[in-house]
């Protein structure tokens, strides 16, 4: 008879670890797991207490309740509430019906600390409650505090995703707003400019032609700044149209539409394989790196090899050059944005940076290696 009894209390314990855990949502979690404990132990409520802020909060009962908080600030009423490791039994006292939501006035409770969130309270009005029973629950019950806990995190974590889709979305449509707003005055400037060249270029002297020339250089300058934040702004997976991408079509036709000095040699390894992405965004990256390896290569023998090698299952892309290389302390730094090492009239500073957004976006990596004076080299993966 003793085994038999062993036996189902290891069943009863199992069907009450197999109850736990079915979703992320803390209201079903405990319905499932506390309403059957009510059940199979002929109990007649139970609640759960969370620590927020300084206080005692109740997230859970069953039956419903009245609305109950505790501060914490104020010196407890039951000082054994504070002393529970574990779980305690406790007779019906008045100093208990503090933390219980609905009115008792007998029988006795039981309360189980859960690991980070506060207590479990289970209440019967007769005294079938033992603490052998109720040790042989702990098991249990840690695992249904951690998966409050869970529960907590993962509801916690979707608010702040929808928060962060809803900023992302309002940061993209304020740089939209302020790329047009700024753009527009700049318009104006350069037709204003153009015209008073046009209408005095006889009486211009030669200083005045040369302030225009730099206004003219200038606003050129800020519009590539002004691109370039809007582009950086709205780079993300959810525009890019997926398709299967001929990379060394893609290759060809880049170089074929780039400006490349007589001096600077491109070499690009044959049979690039077929990817799976978004063709705009991978000539994006690759028009960037291989235009840097060409604006900023000092040799009168420039070379820029651009080719891939495998690693494991992985294809890892490079874009290889002989030209001033990088010192390895601003190796970090010419990724940031607007970020330049060189003030080049040509260059806007974003570059680099929308690369590394785009690689990001597609969970891949990007690094480099570069030796100052003998060339660096851009690798990156795209999954």
């Amino acid at each position: 008879m003793e085994i038999d009894n062993q036996i189902f209390e290891i069943l009863q314990l199992y069907e009450y670890s197999m109850s736990i855990g079915k979703s992320f949502n803390y209201h079903d979690n405990c319905d499932k797991f506390l309403q059957l404990l009510l059940k199979r132990r002929e109990l007649n409520a139970c609640w759960v207490l969370r620590e927020e802020k300084e206080k005692l909060v109740k997230k859970y009962s069953m039956p419903l309740g009245n609305p109950l908080e505790i501060a914490l600030a104020d010196p407890l009423k039951n000082p054994q509430l504070t002393a529970v490791k574990d779980v305690v039994l406790l007779p019906y006292t008045e100093e208990l019906q503090a933390f219980s939501p609905i009115n008792i006035d007998e029988g006795y409770i039981a309360i189980y600390r859960l690991k980070e969130h506060g207590f479990l309270f289970l209440y019967s009005k007769k005294n079938n409650l033992s603490q052998k029973d109720l040790n042989q629950l702990l098991p249990v019950i840690k695992k249904f505090s951690v998966t409050l806990e869970a529960c907590i995190t993962h509801n916690t974590q979707k608010k702040l995703l929808v928060q962060l889709e809803e900023r992302n979305k309002d940061l993209n449509n304020y740089a939209h707003v302020v790329s047009h707003d700024l753009k527009s005055p700049l318009r104006n400037i350069n037709t204003l400019t153009s015209w008073l060249r046009q209408d005095h270029k006889n009486i211009l002297e030669p200083g005045a032609i040369q302030y225009l020339d730099l206004i003219t250089d200038n606003i050129g300058k800020m519009e590539d700044l002004i691109s370039g934040i809007l582009e950086y702004s709205s780079l993300g997976l959810k525009d890019f149209n997926v398709s299967n991408v001929n990379l060394n079509k893609l290759l060809q036709d880049l170089l074929s539409h780039m400006y490349t000095p007589e001096h600077i040699h491109i070499e690009v390894q044959p049979d690039f394989p077929n990817i799976q992405g978004n063709t705009h965004r991978f000539q994006q990256v690759f028009q960037n790196l291989i235009s840097n390896a060409i604006k900023y290569n000092d040799k009168e023998e420039g070379f820029v090899s651009v080719g891939f090698h495998r690693i494991d299952e992985q294809l890892e892309f490079f874009v290889k050059d002989n030209g001033k290389g990088i010192d390895e302390r601003y190796f970090k730094k010419i990724f940031e944005p607007f970020q330049k090492l060189e003030n080049t009239k040509d260059s806007s500073g974003i570059g680099l940076s929308i690369v590394e957004k785009i690689v990001n976006a597609y969970e891949g990596k990007i690094r480099l290696e570069s030796e100052v004076g003998k060339g660096t080299t851009f690798f990156f993966t795209l999954n």
